[in-house]
């Protein structure tokens, strides 16, 4: 199997190919003009790789927490490769990266930054994702996430875990996602089974003029 993961869903360009137990990735942060970047990167990173893109046989791509146009440009892209190359996309949750990346410990929480004042969050015990998708103020979800976890720790990893602190709540330092971790979960079934389109918690701020709807 040769795996091939992409993230643009921040200010990053990200691809990673995984065959076998050989990985190989090419990340640039704070990449403008993803959508011009993405494609010659995973040609480059699967030539580096020896690989060509008819040996791809899964592609897994972030589906969001993030911003508008990065999400759209990942998904897009990945959608359109995996049709014109008769594989199957799978949607990748960050939130449920970050939470299981906790998964040793017996209370765990994925949590980002989701614009306006707010978070998202999800919440892991004992290795199993709980719950749904959650979202709230920054300022309510400290206190969820404590209450969650009773008298137990919460390990809170995710680009927003730095913004919490407090009694019962420890940072894992893992605010940007690791592709190898991604793989290792992917491949092991541990993800939830998502499809590969955008995952927003609010309707996009744009509006179409003249009360048209998509």
């Amino acid at each position: 199997m040769t795996l091939l993961l992409i993230d643009t869903s921040t200010a990053r360009c990200a691809a990673f190919v995984r065959q076998g137990d050989r990985d190989h990735q090419t990340i640039e942060n704070g990449t403008r003009g993803q959508d011009g970047r993405l494609a010659p990167m995973v040609r480059d990173l699967l030539a580096t790789a020896g690989h060509g893109p008819k040996d791809i046989t899964r592609i897994g791509v972030i589906i969001g927490p993030g911003a508008f146009t990065g999400v759209r440009i990942g998904v897009s892209f990945a959608r359109g490769l995996g049709l014109a190359l008769f594989v199957p996309v799978v949607g990748i949750n960050a939130l449920d990266v970050y939470a299981l990346k906790g998964a040793d410990h017996s209370h765990s929480a994925g949590i980002c930054d989701i614009g306006r004042g707010e978070l998202a969050y999800r919440l892991c015990q004992k290795g199993a994702l709980q719950g749904g998708y959650e979202t709230a103020p920054a300022v309510d979800v400290a206190a969820k996430i404590r209450a969650f976890g009773g008298q137990n720790t919460v390990f809170i990893s995710g680009t927003a875990a730095a913004k919490l602190d407090g009694e019962n709540l420890r940072n894992t330092g893992q605010h940007d996602l690791d592709m190898a971790i991604i793989a290792d979960l992917l491949l092991a079934g541990t993800l939830p089974r998502l499809e590969a389109l955008p995952w927003y918690h609010r309707a996009p701020d744009a509006k179409l003029p003249g009360g048209i709807t998509l």
